[in-house]
């Protein structure tokens, strides 16, 4: 598993994996429609000192991203608290929209079936046998972390 700059593929496979704003807002724009399913909100069940939030964001009914978010629990009670009200609603309409918060880091990967994040997302049905891109970022607001790690699915680039 080794963390690139920048993915190694071309074209528009490229065009999403690097895309600056929002994932959301483009496959609305690119698809218009998109639905954000939330798998799981909650503690880890390994490290009760973090907290998690799994969803799937879809366009017409097909899942096109999984994006994975991971902070201490501790952080929902101040600098991240406004996770604590978002439903089904998408993770870029805090990042993209405060600006206290900035991305400290972006990095990709190519993620195998030997990956614990291939077998989750092979467990939701969401893949089979594909080679999947993952990307994975760090936000900061006052000071605390939260991590971003973003699936593209294979739908995604055969629509």
């Amino acid at each position: 598993m080794t963390w690139l700059t920048s993915p190694t593929v071309e074209g528009n496979k490229f065009s999403w994996l690097t895309e600056d704003g929002s994932l959301t807002e483009r496959i609305k724009k690119e698809f218009n429609d998109v639905k954000v399913d939330v798998i799981y909100e909650g503690l880890v069940l390994e490290k009760e000192t973090d907290y998690i939030r799994e969803v799937l964001i879809k366009s017409h009914e097909e899942s096109m991203i999984y994006a994975k978010t991971l902070l201490k629990v501790i952080d929902l009670e101040d600098a991240w608290v406004c996770l604590k009200t978002l439903g089904q609603q998408s993770l870029a309409n805090i990042l993209f929209k405060d600006p206290q918060i900035y991305r400290r880091s972006l990095l990709y990967r190519i993620c195998d079936s030997d990956d614990i994040l291939y077998r989750r997302l092979k467990s939701l049905s969401c893949i089979h046998e594909e080679i999947l891109w993952v990307r994975q970022s760090e936000w900061e607001r006052d000071g605390k972390i939260l991590s971003l790690t973003e699936a593209f699915l294979p739908k995604l680039f055969n629509q």
